[in-house]
């Protein structure tokens, strides 16, 4: 829904259209930026940190390191693992 929300110009009334706007206007600033949508197993860096995310305190969090359980996910990444869906 967001990324079809961000791709599709948004919606003025939804909730998070300053959100979407602030997106699309920091698109640009990234080269050859596209934004599409991936299976959570396609991305388990993102699902790891969006799960913590959710699980958390409400407020803002700096991670000055990546946290235990993503560390794995990380070097999977690097070595080019897959992550198969249970």
């Amino acid at each position: 829904m967001v990324v079809h929300l961000i791709n599709n110009n948004g919606e003025p009334d939804n909730p998070s259209a300053a959100i979407v706007l602030d997106i699309k206007n920091l698109m640009p600033e990234f080269q050859d930026c596209i934004l599409q949508h991936t299976l959570h197993e396609g991305n388990a860096a993102a699902d790891y940190l969006a799960s913590l995310g959710h699980n958390s305190q409400p407020g803002f969090s700096i991670l000055n390191t990546p946290p235990v359980g993503l560390r794995h996910i990380l070097a999977g990444d690097q070595l080019g693992a897959s992550f198969l869906r249970p």
